[in-house]
């Protein structure tokens, strides 16, 4: 199902600057039995994207409402697309802008059991990541970093990494990476470059209660090569387990993390 500014019959115009220049935000979000998971980090980062990029504030519940009424039964990933709407030619934004809202659901899925998925093999992207303050962590449309990443997967890799352009080690293609230690998770920093997923907020939250500690820092590919196992986490793979391709072999999770990703993968 998709709907566009709540089904009133208004369309999306060819001078819509989301079209036009990226000129917007969405969120991606897992929706099971047509309840928004993760609501509230969903609305953290979707309000501080509006803030950033200058939007109007939105009713954050009204457009749960919409998200859950997109969706069907069983488990989806549902799509909101906020765009500044219509305005003249040029890069400068209408000074009173009106909002252009998509929601879209798709098809029902059966997510990987946290217990029993296969490894991801993890290789390393030839495309570097951009960097950029004012966007870093927001979601906004301009994902070609991303498009560019997926299209370059090499042969028998389920995932690569990218880095910025001074090397240093910033996301997965389709998530945030984390680097297992024992029972401690190293993630990069999202200011400058990357996306605050909700489920790296949810980990970083909540870590501490199952035994895992936590730490936002730029590995190191030393560092990375001695890691006990890498994660990718996003809202349909949760926290994904994966190995990286020409590494040594994962070792054994702990109880602690196993936990951690079973909470996460049932989380509401």
């Amino acid at each position: 199902m998709s709907r566009a500014n709540d089904g009133s019959g208004s369309e999306v115009t060819a001078d819509d600057r989301g079209l036009l220049l990226g000129d917007g935000l969405f969120e991606t979000v897992l929706v099971r039995q047509r309840h928004a998971c993760l609501w509230a980090w969903h609305r953290a980062r979707l309000e501080l994207g509006l803030q950033r990029l200058g939007f109007p504030a939105q009713d954050p519940e009204w457009l749960r409402g919409e998200i859950e009424a997109a969706a069907g039964p069983g488990e989806r990933l549902v799509r909101l697309t906020l765009t500044r709407g219509r305005g003249p030619r040029g890069y400068a934004p209408p000074a009173e802008p009106a909002v252009t809202r998509l929601v879209s659901a798709g098809p029902e899925m059966s997510r990987p059991d946290p217990a029993g998925a296969t490894p991801l093999r993890i290789g390393f992207s030839t495309i570097p990541a951009s960097v950029n303050p004012a966007l870093g962590g927001i979601k906004h449309l301009g994902r070609l970093d991303n498009v560019l990443a997926r299209m370059h997967w090499r042969e028998g890799e389920d995932e690569a990494i990218l880095r910025d352009a001074a090397g240093r080690i910033t996301c997965a293609t389709q998530g945030n990476l984390w680097l297992r230690e024992g029972t401690h998770l190293v993630t990069p920093p999202v200011d400058e470059a990357g996306i605050a997923g909700t489920r790296r907020a949810w980990v970083l939250e909540k870590a501490e209660e199952f035994g895992v500690s936590t730490e936002v820092a730029w590995p190191t590919y030393e560092r990375l090569q001695a890691a006990d196992g890498l994660y990718v986490s996003n809202a349909r793979l949760g926290l994904a387990a994966g190995v990286l391709i020409g590494g040594g072999a994962a070792r054994t999770e702990p109880a602690a993390l196993q936990a951690l990703r079973r909470a996460l993968h049932e989380a509401d």
